[in-house]
């Protein structure tokens, strides 16, 4: 039986990268989707079809009424807006990130609890876990348990915690919603934000590949020691829903990890990319500025026993060979409009 068909379904962040995949998704499986975005980040061509199918709402989710509205009549609530950036953005604007994150998701519980939504998926993040169990580039694999004493390095971490937080509260006092929380690792895949100040690192450095030597020096910030976990959108949108659809049986699922357990460092992520690219290309490594997080490695074990057995399909490789030939069809048409 499709859980998903007929269901109401609000999807903060809908036009964003994480949400329009799961948008598209749920609007092939039936569901009446309700999007909830201000598009500072999202677009809604990124919807593709779907964009006539669903009910769009740009808005600010810092404002509660709005909130109120956006969660009438709803089976289920996805929430996945959040203030987020490189990591760049997240040290030039730490107050900006954490009072807009908090703000929102602190909105957005308190209007489902008041409309009674049934149904609630909570994307958190691997940067709610403490900066010393990330400051080595062999990083130990973190585990849920591990997130406290806390110790978050960025404002961005602190606020998913205490988003958390709130909902494990929420439970407590016995308020009729059901929640799934996934600390979700890595995420990435086409559609992605290409601007170099605020994309992530797979976008940025597949844009800065594509365009050499127009755009160059291919410069990596950091000493390309670093290592973190990547996990492709689809498998992550998978994981997403599989763990909404066991609150019918669970009052809360999770925290879990959702991501991969590989590391790779990001001078061989960037590398793999110039591989793909066919392209001969020296580095720069920008080590100005000081590092902040040396290894960010999941313990994946738990959400493949909560989720029967879930775990990355799409290797690395063929991940990123997608996010490249994405970049380059973006730009293309990109410099056909300005043409």
């Amino acid at each position: 039986m499709n859980f998903w068909q007929g269901k109401s379904v609000l999807v903060t962040g809908g036009c964003g990268f994480i949400g329009s995949f799961l948008v598209r998704e749920l609007v092939q499986l039936g569901s009446r989707v309700r999007v909830a975005d201000n598009l500072e980040r999202g677009h809604r061509e990124s919807l593709g079809s779907a964009i006539d199918k669903i009910d769009m709402h740009e808005v600010d989710l810092r404002d509660l009424d709005t909130c109120r509205r956006a969660c009438v009549d709803m089976d289920v609530v996805f929430h996945l807006a959040s203030k987020v950036g490189g990591i760049g953005y997240y040290l030039e604007k730490p107050w900006d990130v954490l009072h807009s994150n908090m703000t929102m998701d602190g909105h957005i519980l308190t209007a489902l609890v008041e409309a009674g939504v049934p149904h609630y998926f909570y994307a958190s993040s691997a940067h709610i876990y403490p900066i010393e169990l990330q400051m080595d580039i062999d990083a130990t694999h973190i585990r849920e348990e591990q997130a406290y004493p806390a110790n978050p390095s960025l404002s961005y971490g602190w606020a998913k915690l205490t988003g958390e937080k709130a909902i494990e509260a929420v439970l407590q006092e016995g308020h009729k919603v059901r929640a799934s929380i996934a600390r979700i690792v890595g995420a990435y895949g086409p559609g992605q934000d290409l601007d170099l100040a605020t994309g992530s690192a797979i976008p940025v450095f597949c844009r800065r590949a594509v365009e050499y030597p127009q755009l160059a020096p291919f410069r990596l910030l950091g000493t390309g020691k670093e290592t973190r976990t990547y996990c492709y959108i689809d498998d992550v949108v998978r994981g997403i829903m599989r763990s909404t659809e066991k609150l019918q049986h669970r009052e809360a699922v999770g925290p879990y990890n959702l991501g991969s357990p590989d590391l790779v460092s990001i001078g061989e992520l960037a590398e793999t990319i110039i591989d793909i690219s066919g392209k001969s290309i020296q580095i720069e490594y920008e080590t100005s500025h000081p590092t902040k997080i040396w290894g960010q490695a999941p313990d994946c074990s738990y959400v493949e026993e909560l989720l029967d057995g879930w775990r990355p399909t799409v290797t690395l490789r063929e991940g990123l060979q997608r996010c490249y030939d994405d970049v380059q069809q973006r730009l293309a048409a990109i410099s056909a409009d300005g043409a």
